[in-house]
């Protein structure tokens, strides 16, 4: 099993982003595509890190990424401890799991997952350039 842990503003949202009537909130479309070439890549499970996952239930945040194109929802969340102990709360969803590889990306800093994470800057978002580092931490399944 492979678990990709997702933050969303900042990662999936970027300085080109435009909020429309039709998303309840939109991701920026690079980022959507770069999300949805490492899906294409790997069989990996999005885990949301996100402090959304506190605002919005499962189903409206299943609607978002449907709505803006991804190709796989979130098929879980870390736990709620606190928005600045994200890394913590990685490490407590790890504690009941063994993935055989997994990647962070964040735009905050999370200590603790030198070889797993992966800072993406808030202007760009992802981007294609993150992949060949990506496709590095959770080994190649498809090409």
């Amino acid at each position: 099993m492979k678990l990709l842990f997702l933050d969303i503003d900042g990662v999936m949202t970027n300085d080109d982003r435009v909020i429309n009537d039709r998303h309840v909130y939109s991701f920026s479309k690079s980022c959507v595509e770069a999300l949805n070439q490492i899906l294409r890549t790997h069989d990996v499970k999005i885990i949301l890190t996100s402090s959304w996952r506190t605002v919005y239930d499962p189903e409206t945040i299943h609607r978002m990424f449907t709505e803006n194109g991804v190709i796989q929802s979130p098929a879980g969340q870390t736990p709620s401890i606190s928005t600045l102990r994200r890394s913590l709360e990685i490490k407590k969803y790890l504690e009941k799991r063994t993935p055989t590889h997994f990647v962070i990306l964040d735009d905050m800093e999370i200590p603790g997952f030198p070889k797993n994470y992966i800072r993406i800057d808030p202007a760009t978002g992802l981007t294609m350039e993150h992949i060949p580092r990506i496709n590095e931490i959770l080994g190649v399944d498809r090409l």
